[in-house]
């Protein structure tokens, strides 16, 4: 991993977010049929609850002296947009479809660029606009599925869920100026815990943790595990390779995903047009990762010739 770190290669850490993209689809998928046995709130406490457990378990030494002397705004906004979006995504899910949820939480694609200009004050990346306005387009004959656009309040909550996340990756990728990967993920975790835990005891009744399924059980191990400590680190190590404009447009393959394990758990079904969405955002990605990697080649210096020894 340290070799791969500080060499100039970028695609395996496309490929990392790719993995998380396919690890959150079909999360989206099998969150919403625990929730026949948990609330949401208290399945993302425990959730996040033994995240916390292993990543402390594992990792708490390294983050604790890596956070020694560091100012709380390197990590602190980037952990509260993390818990907000989870927060919103995973309620949301409780009042509409894992398809819409998908597709709305993938506009990171949208926020993302507009926030790292004002908070790193840069410009515009026009370069990305075509094929974000792309991913828009396919987001919403996603979203339509056949022309009716459904708005509720679990449609509201993704996107809130979709701006958060957009702040999670652009004061991420601040952070770990700072900051390692690990680290970063950590502090995601643990603040994601508190503030999940804060809302299940505030908002919800006791949970009976007999009267969890057992399905409903591997499923918050699976969330857990993969979809929470291995995810986390693979969205803040690729962070540390590739712009967080680049990483939300990559996200968008999420919702292809999603409706892909909706489809075969949920029994949701996507139209035409909600297929062509998908094929819509697939494309827009790819074309969009390909242009990134022929900008980075034209702007990378020349090697110097190699030193011939007598």
């Amino acid at each position: 991993m340290t070799r791969l770190m500080q060499s100039n290669l970028k695609w395996p850490f496309v490929a990392f977010i790719v993995l998380e993209t396919l690890i959150f689809g079909s999360g989206n998928a099998i969150t919403k049929m625990a929730y026949d046995s948990i609330t949401p709130l208290w399945c993302l406490a425990i959730r996040f609850g033994l995240a916390s457990a292993v990543f402390v378990l594992f990792f708490g030494r390294r983050m604790a002296r890596s956070l020694r002397g560091v100012k709380v705004r390197a990590w602190l906004p980037a952990a509260v947009c993390m818990a907000l979006s989870y927060l919103c995504c995973n309620v949301a899910l409780d009042f509409t479809t894992a398809t819409n949820v998908g597709f709305l939480v993938a506009l990171p694609v949208v926020f993302a660029p507009i926030l790292s200009c004002l908070v790193n004050r840069t410009r515009y990346p026009l370069a990305f606009l075509p094929f974000q306005v792309i991913v828009v387009v396919g987001l919403l004959l996603l979203c339509g599925n056949g022309g009716s656009l459904v708005f509720g309040i679990g449609e509201l909550l993704a996107l809130v869920s979709s701006v958060a996340l957009a702040g999670a990756l652009v004061f991420g990728k601040k952070g770990l100026a700072q900051l390692d990967a690990i680290t970063v993920a950590g502090t995601q975790i643990v603040m994601s815990f508190v503030m999940c835990l804060g809302c299940a005891l505030a908002f919800e009744p006791p949970v009976d943790l007999l009267a969890v399924s057992p399905s409903a059980w591997w499923t918050i191990g699976f969330l857990a595990l993969l979809s929470t400590c291995l995810t986390f680190f693979l969205q803040n190590i690729s962070l540390e390779k590739l712009p967080s404009t680049t990483v939300s447009l990559l996200l968008t393959g999420e919702p292809v995903f999603t409706a892909l394990f909706s489809f075969f758990l949920l029994g949701e079904t996507l139209s035409i047009m909600g297929l062509l969405g998908a094929a819509l955002i697939v494309v827009a990605v790819v074309a969009a990762t390909y242009v990134e990697g022929r900008e980075d080649a034209k702007s990378a210096p020349a090697a110097a010739p190699a030193s011939v020894s007598a």
